[in-house]
Order: C-alpha cells, then structure tokens, then sequence
C-alpha cells in the first residue's frame, strides 16, 4: 500500500476575529471562543511552523478568557486571589 501523509488531528480549523470570537457566516459569536490551534489558521495562514503551539495558546488563551469573561458579565464576577488559593 502507498503510503502517504497526512494531519490526523482538528487544525487550523475555526475562523475568528481580534477578540478570538469564532466566526460563522461572517458574523462573531456571542459566546463562543477559541485559542490554540483550533484557530492557527488565523495566525499561521497555510502551514504550521514547528513550536509556535504553546505562544499561540497562550496569547490567545489570554485574550478567549479575557474576552469569554466579558461576554458573560456580570454572571461571572473574577474570583479574589484568597477565594482562588482556597
């Protein structure tokens, strides 16, 4: 049999925007976000550069919270550092 490669893993999957917001039809979900490389496709464009990984779901990880928190408001009120170390 020839053998041939190929990806066997979700990459470079979802569209987003500057908040990491998944795009559908153009429009930014209210409350779906993304980081990692699920969305490297938005950073990377047609492949993938060994090793960038770990910054990308890092900075956006960052940004998906950041943005998923707003999202909810008042709902999700960030916890004190006294509560988080408990």
């Amino acid at each position: 049999y020839a053998v041939r490669p190929g990806i066997t893993f979700t990459y470079l999957g979802l569209l987003t925007d500057e908040t990491a917001a998944v795009r559908f039809g153009g429009q930014a979900s209210p409350n779906l976000f993304v980081a990692g490389e699920m969305m490297a496709g938005n950073v990377l464009g047609q492949g993938y550069t060994a090793g960038v990984g770990m910054s990308i779901g890092t900075a956006f990880g960052r940004i998906a919270g950041t943005s998923a928190a707003a999202a909810c408001g008042h709902q999700c009120a960030p916890m004190e550092a006294a509560d988080a170390a408990a």
